[in-house]
């Protein structure tokens, strides 16, 4: 082995937990597999929903995806060049402060603009936001982020000698911009919309809320109202089937792009004052949109309406999951990304596994967790004689453990590209002046890549403060989150009861979102996947 290699070898702990991390993600996709092919459904329970509600389902589904991809490619890719190409007043604030709507949970901002646009609302003029279409236009408000942070990084890296060659043969700023600009970063905003289609995919409080039920409200639904778990991992499998195409067209155009472009020099070209008002404008009102509105109506509502009981400890609740899970996510995000480092392909094999969990929404994570850790009971009884049974399963322990098969996989990316941005040089150095492994760590990595670890954290944070469908399927009797709270209120048609906790679950997640999005848009940025 030679010494470069050797200096970046994995330690065994960090394989050791890379195969945990792997575990953990591949686990309860496939415990849904095999107990779709091989569990007991309710008599006759499929059969009468195919001919009833799996169409509707159906066509929810691919409707509300098509429409979220569209209106976040349209926002998303408008904001991306203008910020990358065009010098404005308030433009630097705008080029992280518009990735702050992935802070709010799309069925918050729901909550907000169907009540906003009923009949007896302040903007009942005005068609409620409702159905799919409705669903579609606040995943595009919401979501957008994703395709804007992966645009505007495709723009800053083109070349800019081909535009300014067309520029100088006379061919217009519009022109050249769909001829040119345009198609060379399409593999990333392909990506970018790949991830919003997941997203909203994964979507249970949104699309129940504005009656638009999809495949993941059948999951639901399948498992609580039929009582069959067997036949909630059959659909969960259509899901998946979904999920993963959409993740590997989300990394074919992450390759795309990155193979294809290295980061040029566009100088930014300043905007006339009318030019800059619109600019300003059009920055200003996806955040309004999706911020502003929805959250000025909610408090509203919390100032004339009497508060949720048990807010304060649902809060506590919200946040000790998501600190907890986050903590372990960066730990496993940093041990794959040491194995990845590493560069063997028996240390990258986990990794990669390991990366598939966040094709599992979280109700199909939820039913798989469930497979999987009531198997673990039945052993555990086993073994215990039945005299002492270890309970697993509606516990804490089968909470964490669905959301970590789903988010663990969200700190890898940042955790990785913390520890590419260290020379290996420093590695071979610091081994041949004796330093073990521990103290390279303490000593160098741990400096440079802590703002990487700490951004993968924080992703992971705000992901398990808005996570519901898991939630609701495992949490354990009479605990609650701020999302579960705000979700059986406004189920309950008592919206004034859920604003209280949705303001607050936001309020929890804006400074995080708003410290990801500042190192995400910084030369030596983050990766949000």
């Amino acid at each position: 082995m030679t010494l470069r290699r050797r200096a970046l070898a994995s330690p065994p702990l960090t394989v050791v937990l890379a195969v945990a991390a792997a575990g953990v993600a591949t686990l309860p996709l496939l415990a849904v597999f095999v107990l779709a092919l091989t569990g007991t459904g309710a008599d006759g329970y499929l059969r009468h929903l195919a001919s009833t509600r799996l169409p509707d389902y159906l066509a929810n589904t691919a409707l509300v995806l098509a429409a979220s991809a569209m209106g976040a490619a349209l926002i998303g890719t408008g904001l991306g060049w203008l910020i990358a190409r065009t010098q404005f007043p308030g433009r630097g604030l705008f080029e992280w402060a518009l990735a702050l709507p992935l802070a709010i949970p799309a069925y918050i901002a729901a909550y907000g603009w169907l009540d906003l646009t009923l009949a007896a609302g302040p903007l009942g003029a005005l068609p409620a936001v409702r159905g799919w279409w409705g669903a579609g236009l606040i995943f595009s408000i919401t979501l957008y982020p994703y395709v804007y942070l992966l645009a505007r990084d495709a723009f800053l890296r083109q070349p800019p000698h081909l535009e300014e060659a067309a520029l100088a043969l006379g061919r217009s700023r519009r022109s050249v911009f769909l001829t040119i600009a345009l198609p060379a970063a399409r593999p990333a905003i392909a990506a970018g919309l790949a991830l919003v289609a997941m997203e909203a995919l994964a979507d249970y409080g949104a699309v129940i809320h504005l009656g638009a039920p999809t495949l993941t409200v059948g999951v639901l639904r399948a498992w609580s109202g039929a009582g069959s778990l067997a036949d909630a991992a059959r659909l969960a499998v259509m899901i998946i089937a979904i999920a993963l195409l959409l993740t590997s067209l989300e990394r074919a155009g992450r390759s795309r792009a990155r193979a294809g472009t290295q980061r040029g020099t566009h100088p930014r070209y300043a905007l006339g004052w009318f030019h800059a008002v619109l600019a300003l404008l059009a920055c200003l009102t996806p955040l309004v949109l999706a911020l502003g509105a929805p959250l000025a109506r909610l408090a509203w509502h919390a100032l004339h309406s009497e508060p949720a009981q048990n807010v304060w400890q649902s809060a506590l609740n919200s946040v000790s999951l998501a600190s907890v899970t986050a903590c372990l996510a960066a730990l496993f995000g940093l041990a794959s990304a040491y194995a990845l480092r590493s560069g063997g392909r028996l240390s990258a094999l986990p990794v990669r596994a390991a990366m598939l969990g966040y094709a599992a929404p979280g109700a199909v994570a939820a039913v798989g967790v469930l497979v999987v850790l009531g198997v673990a009971q039945s052993w555990l009884d086993s073994a215990a004689g039945g005299l002492f049974p270890v309970l697993l399963t509606g516990t804490l322990v089968a909470v964490i453990f669905a959301y970590l098969s789903r988010f663990a996989a969200a700190a890898i990316g940042p955790c990785e590209a913390a520890l590419g941005r260290i020379a290996p040089s420093l590695d071979e150095a610091s081994r041949l002046a004796g330093a073990g492994g521990l103290r390279r760590f303490v000593q160098i990595h741990w400096p440079l890549a802590s703002g990487g670890i700490l951004a993968a954290a924080l992703i992971v944070f705000v992901e398990v403060l808005k996570e519901l469908p898991a939630t609701m399927i495992l949490r354990p009797f009479n605990f609650d989150t701020l999302a579960v709270v705000a979700h059986n209120y406004a189920s309950d048609e008592r919206l004034g009861q859920s604003a209280l906790p949705a303001l607050a679950l936001v309020a929890l997640a804006l400074p995080a979102m708003a410290v990801v999005a500042r190192q995400a848009v910084s030369p030596r940025r983050i990766e949000l996947r």
